[in-house]
């Protein structure tokens, strides 16, 4: 069965009704596999998912956030391991966080809540970036720094900041500078203009402003990112090509690639709260690295090597260096639904992809 074939299997969450709409590619040393494409952008919209759609990631966006900090890193810009105080003064309101790096913040052992319950409001009254931020640098600790791998979205907001202060530029305008424009990402958009607003699939679930033009233009590092299937494997593929881009072009160095790859969090326990944890959760910096860890949304056939995000909003990336493969699972059904996971179908489709890619070129590494 080859991995055209095999992406069967996301059409048939859409003709069984678990989503609106699915996109997923498929790409191995930067060329495109396959790729599928099913439903609407919108239940009831009328206008098909294809190529063009651009879906809102949501969490997918903190690899890129942590890639602008990397490449801010390479040129002096940042060190990963000063206190984040001297990029985001605001941030030294408790002693507690006062030794808190931008390390931290990138794997999630700051100790900072999930979430700032305050958003909300602040979205109601459209907050501005800098509003939102400052919000989230305020919140106390929920968790000793270093105690476990707590999974920050307030975090991000940080580091977003931070970022902004190291790059001396808006948050999304270093992001376009570092990242969209280097790594060739045309079909990505952190604050996406109007003229693009028709292809942007809707967001069903929990945070709904991206629906909406002052959600669209927040640029959340969090989770503020549009983007098509297309370019997040490019993305992705940089990843597992050691930081090259398909033409042989240099965007990342290997040693920041390294960095965002291998496990940063010395056997601390942890996750995700309310979607997955682990005793023992490997994670890199911006990424999830697979590891040894079960019941993985990349399923179990992909190495201990694989690096991955996925977004609230319904979405999945992953890449596995051992293979070339890098894969981008869009849809619009929120993750709180359970649709993704119960049963895996996350799991099972990136199974099936493996085995596929695998089976058809016999010279491909198989995971170990």
């Amino acid at each position: 069965m080859g991995v055209t074939t095999v992406l069967d299997l996301a059409t048939g969450w859409v003709r069984d009704g678990v989503v609106p709409g699915v996109a997923v590619a498929v790409a191995r040393h930067g060329e495109l596999l396959a790729e599928r494409y099913a439903g609407k952008q919108a239940a009831g919209s009328g206008r098909p998912v294809d190529a063009a759609t651009l879906y809102p990631v949501a969490s997918i966006t903190k690899p890129f956030t942590a890639t602008a900090a990397l490449r801010l890193a390479e040129r002096g810009g940042l060190s990963l391991d000063e206190p984040v105080r001297r990029l985001v003064p605001a941030f030294a309101t408790q002693p507690e966080k006062r030794e808190v790096t931008p390390r931290d913040l990138l794997c999630h052992t700051s100790g900072l809540p999930k979430d700032d319950s305050a958003a909300e409001g602040l979205w109601a009254r459209e907050a501005d970036f800098a509003t939102l931020a400052a919000s989230a640098a305020a919140l106390p600790l929920a968790y000793s720094p270093g105690e476990r791998v707590a999974y920050s979205n307030a975090g991000y907001w940080v580091l977003g900041a931070a970022i902004a202060a190291a790059g001396e530029a808006p948050f999304a305008e270093v992001l376009r500078t570092e990242i969209l424009g280097p790594f060739g990402l045309e079909a990505t958009f952190v604050d996406p203009p109007a003229a693009v607003y028709d292809r942007i699939a809707r967001r069903y679930g929990k945070t709904k402003i991206v629906n909406a033009p002052y959600g669209r233009a927040l640029a959340s590092p969090s989770g503020g990112l549009f983007a098509t299937a297309r370019d997040l494997v490019r993305f992705a593929g940089v990843f597992a090509a050691g930081g090259l881009l398909p033409d042989g072009s240099r965007v990342l160095s290997a040693a920041s690639v390294a960095a965002m790859t291998t496990d940063q969090t010395d056997g601390l326990p942890g996750g995700i709260e309310g979607v997955q944890t682990w005793p023992v959760c490997p994670w890199g910096l911006g990424w999830d690295v697979k590891g040894q860890k079960t019941h993985h949304w990349t399923g179990d056939l992909t190495s201990p090597g694989t690096v991955s995000h996925p977004g609230q909003s319904g979405c999945l990336l992953w890449a596995d260096p051992s293979t070339g493969l890098a894969v981008a699972v869009l849809a619009n059904r929120d993750l709180g639904t359970g649709w993704a996971a119960v049963p895996a179908r996350w799991a099972r489709l990136s199974n099936a992809i493996i085995a596929a890619a695998t089976t058809e070129d016999p010279l491909m590494a198989v995971p170990g």
